[in-house]
């Protein structure tokens, strides 16, 4: 028998036996054993900048499930996995797969690491963001939990709390670090700012929830697309196109 973990769900707050949330979703390939880095690590230019490199970085084994914690409570989990991680695996997966065939190619056209990528999708664009959200509030440890309890146990509820937080999406493609040998690595990414409430970055997409407090600081978190604003998306597949 496994061993029992207690504590308080990161989303409606009840307590009692929590379950393992996979971040990303499980059918993302979040099926392996971790490694988690110990030290910060940089963005590798190229492969052979990546084979040295990596030889320096400091490791420690992590959870055989995959990425993620005990965050949720099972009935949290399921509903969240019925209602919305559908929506976002094959996007997530699709995306994937196109990183890793033009990986160089986007590395050597990017500047300072950095390249706009124009993207087309067929998606729920609402649900996708509440997975997003989902996710986000297992990675900020449930602090953030009232103000997205109802936004996230009602899967046609859709008010944002637009004044106190955005969502930025970024592509993040550094997937050697997180496919060595054949094993998940997580990293902590968020640099401790103070507008940052929660941070994910894992390849091939990266997703702040940025904390609006009228800081200056609020405003160069930039990199990537904004979409706070699909919570207002219509409730069904669309075709989009972005950037």
């Amino acid at each position: 028998m496994g061993k029992t973990h207690s504590g308080t769900c990161c989303v409606c707050g009840k307590e009692g036996n929590l379950t393992f949330e996979h971040i990303p979703p499980q059918k993302t390939d979040n099926t392996h054993q971790i490694k988690k880095i110990i030290d910060p690590i940089g963005f590798f230019e190229d492969e052979k900048e990546f084979n040295e490199k990596i030889k320096e970085v400091k490791f420690k084994l992590g959870n055989q499930k995959g990425m993620g914690d005990w965050t949720l409570c099972s009935r949290c989990n399921n509903y969240f996995g019925g209602q919305y991680a559908n929506e976002f695996i094959p996007f997530y997966n699709e995306l994937a797969d196109f990183f890793k065939r033009n990986y160089y190619e986007i590395i050597n056209r990017s500047k300072a690491g950095y390249l706009d990528i124009n993207i087309q999708a067929n998606i729920n664009f609402f649900r996708f963001q509440k997975q997003v959200v989902s996710m986000l509030m297992s990675t900020s440890n449930g602090v953030y939990k009232d103000y997205f309890k109802d936004y996230l146990l009602d899967a046609k509820y859709t008010n944002f709390p637009t004044k106190k937080f955005k969502i930025i999406m970024n592509g993040y493609l550094d997937f050697n670090v997180f496919r060595m040998n054949g094993q998940m690595i997580g990293a902590n990414l968020s640099g401790g700012s103070e507008i940052v409430g929660s941070e994910i970055q894992v390849f091939p997409l990266g997703f702040t929830l940025v904390e609006l407090n009228g800081s200056e600081k609020e405003k160069n978190i930039n990199s990537g697309l904004d979409i706070t604003n699909w919570f207002d998306a219509k409730d069904c597949q669309q075709k989009k196109e972005f950037s």
